[in-house]
């Protein structure tokens, strides 16, 4: 009985992490609607409060459930490698699942498209909040700190699994290769993870992997 209640614990984590991308998804359509292609500046900050309160919720639920503790006594020597080595591991799988999809025919992943579209012009320090500081925090409490440190806790092998097929599912791949490019990020997370039991780790190298993205979008680089 607990793990059913767990489990339906974990899917409201994830419905509650979906709220300011969500707001942002719906806010856009209405924008695009008008005819107006950018939001307000007064808009955006709106969407950026939110997103603050949502980053929010989600440490006080994953510290309340039990799952994480934010302590800075993870920077030690040991954890930078593993932060920098599952970097370069999930840029390796990023880049090369890449060249794949250009050998195909195709640019980037669809959800990767699907972001440039929609953040394209956008307002600099929404980007960032959304694509480099709360996608990392959020996905990680979820798929991470949810599945494996709570739901899964006694099957942890299971949960890595179930961890990485979902996270590269939910990333709307349209083929094996994107879906192995995030199914693999997520293995990579999982892993980091369950061998540490600091779900500090694996946000850092989600943040890394992230960010880079998000200030070349912020600024119009792609």
């Amino acid at each position: 009985m607990t793990y059913v209640k767990n489990f339906f614990i974990v899917i409201g984590l994830f419905l509650l992490s979906q709220i300011s991308m969500t707001v942002f998804g719906i806010v856009k359509g209405f924008s695009l609607g008008r005819g107006e292609t950018n939001l307000s500046l007064i808009t955006s900050l709106i969407l950026i409060l939110i997103t603050i309160g949502n980053i929010w919720l989600l440490l006080f639920l994953a510290k309340k459930l039990g799952f994480l503790t934010v302590k800075f006594d993870f920077f030690t020597g040991k954890n930078i490698g593993i932060i920098i080595g599952g970097y370069v591991l999930a840029r390796i799988i990023a880049v090369g699942g890449t060249l794949l999809l250009n050998m195909q025919g195709s640019a980037s992943t669809a959800n990767d498209a699907a972001i440039q579209l929609m953040f394209k012009g956008e307002n600099p320090l929404l980007i960032l909040l959304l694509i480099g500081f709360s996608a990392p925090i959020m996905e990680e409490i979820v798929f991470r700190g949810g599945i494996i440190g709570f739901w899964l806790e006694q099957f942890p092998i299971v949960g890595i699994i179930v961890s990485s097929v979902v996270f590269g599912l939910i990333h709307g791949p349209t083929n094996v290769i994107s879906f192995l490019i995030y199914g693999l990020m997520g293995l990579i997370l999982s892993v980091v993870y369950y061998k540490t039991k600091r779900l500090e780790l694996s946000i850092s190298i989600h943040f890394l992997n992230n960010i880079l993205a998000a200030i070349m979008l912020a600024f119009g680089l792609i």
